[in-house]
């Protein structure tokens, strides 16, 4: 069977000498006592050194481990920490995984993609699109949870309209809370967008004025905002 190494670290390595665990009662009340290769109790685990390697698929150094993983010296990393090298090998070859694959992704993306990107990543709209590329795959290798969210989240293209809506005074915040004109359409972001979802007729206006500078009517105060549950009533009136 492959060895699961666990170290044992005393936190201040360099002014250890010798330590005892002592049995000890869990954090339920319940007795904890060491049980030695023979089946008999001892006194406790001794450690002479500031690091012990213990294989937790060794039937005896799962025993140690089992008493020692619950101690008051070592929950919270108390006096020492337990580190388990196998789990933090698998995590750096998930995150290795995951930062290729947000690479491969984000040099695979178009120039309208990564200008999307780049509106919700904070980027300078000035770059051009060879720097702009490169900032984003640079992003997608240190960031790439981060970075696949973002690419994947369902409602990234309305994100990216609320930021250029906000750009280019559209639609605007007032003490934090989006505002079309007067009207409130959401007091978060999540609402704005579930506003801008649930009326796609004024939601299509709007991008038309983001694309042309034709500004679209408003009616005062015909929106209103349930702030229970961020759901706008009577927002037809805007288009009569």
């Amino acid at each position: 069977m492959k060895k699961h190494i666990v170290l044992l670290k005393a936190r201040n390595v360099e002014k250890f000498n010798y330590w005892k665990f002592g049995n000890y009662k869990d954090e339920k009340g319940k007795n904890r006592k060491l049980i030695d290769p023979n089946g008999e109790e001892v006194t406790g685990y001794e450690m002479f050194n500031a690091i012990k390697s213990l294989d937790i698929n060794d039937e005896d150094d799962k025993r140690i481990y089992d008493f020692l993983k619950d101690h008051p010296l070592v929950k919270g990393g108390a006096k020492f920490i337990l580190q388990d090298m196998r789990a933090e090998q698998e995590k750096a070859a998930e995150d290795s995984i995951e930062s290729a694959k947000a690479i491969t992704t984000a040099s695979q993306l178009n120039i309208n993609e990564l200008k999307n990107l780049s509106v919700l990543m904070g980027l300078s709209p000035n770059l051009d699109d060879m720097m702009l590329k490169a900032k984003i795959i640079q992003f997608a290798s240190d960031n790439a949870t981060k970075f696949l969210a973002t690419l994947n989240d369902v409602d990234k293209e309305h994100r990216v309209f609320l930021k250029q809506a906000l750009d280019k005074q559209i639609l605007n915040k007032v003490n934090g809370v989006w505002k079309h004109g007067s009207n409130n359409v959401g007091l978060t972001d999540d609402q704005a967008i579930v506003w801008l979802k649930e009326n796609a007729d004024i939601y299509a206006m709007l991008k038309h004025q983001m694309r042309t500078g034709e500004a679209v009517p408003v009616e005062e105060e015909k929106i209103e905002v349930n702030t229970a549950s961020s759901t706008p009533k009577g927002l037809k009136e805007l288009m009569e």
